[in-house]
C-alpha cells in the first residue's frame, strides 16, 4: 500500500537538472492560504496552474509536495 516516499527514487529524465522551481523550499510557509494542494505531480500542477488562471492574483495557492515537483509517479 501506500507509504512514505522511499529513500532513492529512480530519476526521470527531465530532472537531470532540475529546475529551480522543482526543488523550491520556502523559509516559512504562510500563515493564511485559501487553498493547499497536496502533491506536485502533473494533477496538483494542473489544479494549480487553474485556480492560479482562474481565482485571480488575490487568490492564495499553497502546494506540498515530499520530493521535488513531478518526481514520484508523474516522474516515471
Amino acid at each position: 500500500g501506500p507509504g512514505l516516499p522511499v529513500a532513492n527514487p529512480t530519476k526521470s529524465f527531465w530532472h537531470d537538472v532540475p529546475s529551480s522551481i522543482a526543488t523550491y523550499k520556502p523559509e516559512k510557509l504562510p500563515e493564511y492560504v485559501d487553498v493547499v494542494i497536496i502533491g506536485a505531480g502533473i494533477t496538483g500542477a494542473s489544479i494549480a496552474r487553474t485556480l492560479m488562471g482562474e481565482g485571480g492574483p488575490e487568490l492564495k495557492v499553497l502546494m506540498l509536495e515530499a520530493r521535488d515537483a513531478c518526481s514520484g509517479a508523474t516522474g516515471r
